[in-house]
C-alpha cells in the first residue's frame, strides 16, 4: 500500500523548501498521519492541478495547470487566479485542506492569508495575520490554520469553520517572549540570534504526535527551531542557531518518527575565504530529528540523548550545494526525499529509511543521488537559474519546482535571482527536466516561489 492511501499532507518547502523549500504540511494525530508530501485522501494517481504562485512586483496571481490529456510531459494552463483585485500582494506559499477543497495562500506583502475555494477558484476570505505572513497551513483536522508571521515574530492560529467559510484569529505566540520564558537560562537564551530584536518563524510542518516544528530566520545567522504542542498551543522546546541552524524547509516523514529540516546561507562574493570561509562558501545542510524525543539524530543514526549533548558537526548533513532550501517526498517505488540548493541550482535525492546518510561526499554514498540541475541556466550565481520550492504529482511521475525571476522579491538576491521564471517539470525516475512552464513568458517582473499540487476528480479534455 502506498503511503498516499493512508496519509495526506500539504506543503512546507518548505517546503519548503522549503518551501522554503523551500520552502512547509498537514499531519499529526488523525488518519492522515504526518508529513509533507504528495499524499491525498482521494487516492493515488488521477487528475490533478498544479498551482504556481507568481509573487512578482505587480503580478500577484496563481497560474493553474493540469496534465495534457494525450501528450506525456505536457501541461496545459487551465486558469489564472488574479489576486490584485483582492488587495493581495506577494503570494508567497500555498497549502491545501485535507480534502484539497480549500487553499491557504500566505501573502508576505499584504500581511494576510487568503483562503480560496479550489473548485471555483473563488477567494473566500482574506485574514489579516500580520506583516510578512510567510506560510500558512491547515491543521490535520482542518479546524484551524497555523501561520508563520515573520514581521511580527509570531505564530498565529486562525480558527477555521470550512463548512460556513468563517475564519477568525484564535490565538498567537510571541516567539521571542516565549523562548526566553521556556529557556530560562540567560546564557542559553543569548545564543538565540535575534533579527532586529525578534525571533521570527519561517516554515512549519506537523508531526503525527500532536506537534509542529517551526524553523527560525530568515537569515542563517538568525536560525533555530521551536517545537509547538498544537493541543495546548504552547512551545515545548527551542534550539538556537549554535545547535540547530535551520532557517528554511520543514517536512515530517509520512510514517516514521522523523522530521527533516534545511539550513541555507548564500555565498558572499565579498567575504574573505581565509578570514570567513563559511560566509565565502555559503552553507547547504539538512538535519533529521527524532519526533518521539524532539531531539536531533547524529549522522551515525543515534538520537542525541539530551540537548546538552548536541554537537552541531555531528548532526549536520551535506546538501552537496549552496543555500539548501525546499524539499519534498516522492514514491516512484520506494519512498525518497528530494532536496534542492537554491544558489547552485542542484540537489540530492536521499533514502529517508537510512538515518546515517550525510550527503554524496567525494564518492557517491549509497542511498544518495545527485540532481545536476533544475533550471536550464547553470551559470554561477547570480547569473543562473534559482530553484526554490517543489511538490510532486500524485502519481509520483513528476516533481514540480519553482524557478525565480530576475527581480526576486524575497531571499538573498545573490542566491534567489533567476533567469527563467516559471516551473521546471522534473521526471522523478530519471531526475531530468522534461518541461519548463513559463506562464509569464520572459517577463522580468515574474517571480515564482510557492507551488502546490491538488488532486481533483477530473481534468478538462481541452
Amino acid at each position: 500500500m502506498k503511503r498516499r492511501d493512508v496519509v495526506k499532507a500539504a506543503t512546507g518547502g518548505i517546503v519548503l523548501g522549503t518551501v522554503p523549500g523551500s520552502a512547509s504540511g498537514n499531519g499529526g494525530g488523525n488518519e492522515r498521519g504526518q508529513g509533507n508530501g504528495p499524499q491525498n485522501e482521494t487516492g493515488a494517481g488521477g487528475a490533478y492541478e498544479v498551482w504556481a504562485l507568481d509573487q512578482g512586483e505587480g503580478q500577484n496571481k496563481i497560474h493553474v495547470y493540469e496534465p495534457h490529456p494525450r501528450q506525456d510531459d505536457e501541461f496545459v494552463k487551465k486558469q489564472t487566479i488574479p489576486l490584485n483585485p483582492h488587495g493581495i500582494q506577494t503570494p508567497h506559499m500555498v497549502s491545501f485542506s485535507s480534502d484539497d477543497s480549500y487553499a491557504a495562500v500566505a501573502n508576505t506583502g499584504s500581511g494576510n492569508v487568503a483562503v480560496i475555494d479550489t473548485e471555483t477558484k473563488r477567494v473566500v476570505e482574506t485574514i489579516d495575520t500580520g506583516a510578512g505572513s510567510h506560510f500558512a497551513s491547515f491543521s490535520p483536522d482542518d479546524e484551524y490554520l497555523l501561520v508563520d508571521v515573520i514581521g511580527e515574530g509570531e505564530i498565529v492560529r486562525v480558527d477555521a469553520n470550512l463548512k460556513d467559510e468563517e475564519f477568525e484569529i484564535g490565538d498567537d505566540i510571541d516567539i521571542t517572549a516565549k523562548v526566553e520564558e521556556l529557556v530560562g537560562d540567560e546564557d542559553r537564551y543569548a545564543e538565540f540570534e535575534k533579527d532586529d530584536g525578534a525571533l521570527r518563524p519561517i516554515c512549519h510542518d506537523y508531526t503525527g504526535e500532536g506537534h509542529s516544528y517551526h524553523t527560525l530566520g530568515p537569515s542563517y545567522h538568525n536560525a533555530g527551531l521551536v517545537i509547538l504542542n498544537i493541543e495546548t498551543f504552547e512551545l515545548e522546546a527551542a534550539f538556537p542557531p549554535t545547535e540547530v541552524p535551520t532557517n528554511c524547509g520543514t517536512i515530517a516523514h509520512p510514517e516514521r518518527e522523523r522530521f527533516y529540516l534545511t539550513a541555507g546561507l548564500p555565498s558572499d562574493p565579498d567575504a574573505d575565504p581565509d578570514e570567513n570561509p563559511e560566509a565565502a562558501e555559503g552553507v547547504g545542510e539538512w538535519y533529521v530529528f527524532d519526533t518521539s524525543e524532539h531531539l536531533p539524530i547524529n549522522t551515525d543514526g543515534s538520537t542525541v540523548e539530551t540537548k546538552d549533548d548536541i554537537d552541531p558537526e555531528d548532526i549536520a548533513r551535506d546538501s552537496d550545494g549552496v543555500d539548501a532550501h525546499g524539499f519534498w517526498f516522492a514514491e516512484p517505488d520506494d519512498l525518497e526525499l528530494w532536496l534542492l540548493n537554491r544558489e547552485t541550482n542542484d540537489g540530492i535525492v536521499v533514502d529517508p529509511a537510512d538515518d546515517t546518510l550525510t550527503g554524496p561526499g567525494e564518492d557517491d554514498e549509497e542511498g544518495v543521488e545527485t540532481i545536476d540541475e533544475f533550471g536550464p541556466d547553470t551559470s554561477p550565481a547570480p547569473g543562473g537559474d534559482s530553484p526554490d520550492i517543489m511538490w510532486s504529482s500524485p502519481d509520483d511521475e513528476y516533481m514540480f519546482v519553482t524557478l525565480r525571476g530576475p527581480n526576486p522579491l524575497s531571499g538573498d538576491p545573490h542566491a534567489a535571482t533567476g533567469v527563467n521564471p516559471g516551473v521546471a517539470v522534473m521526471d522523478v525516475e530519471t531526475r531530468e527536466r522534461v518541461n519548463l512552464l513559463q506562464p509569464a513568458g520572459d517577463n522580468p517582473d515574474a517571480d515564482f516561489h510557492g507551488i502546490g499540487v491538488r488532486q481533483v476528480d477530473g481534468a478538462s479534455d481541452d
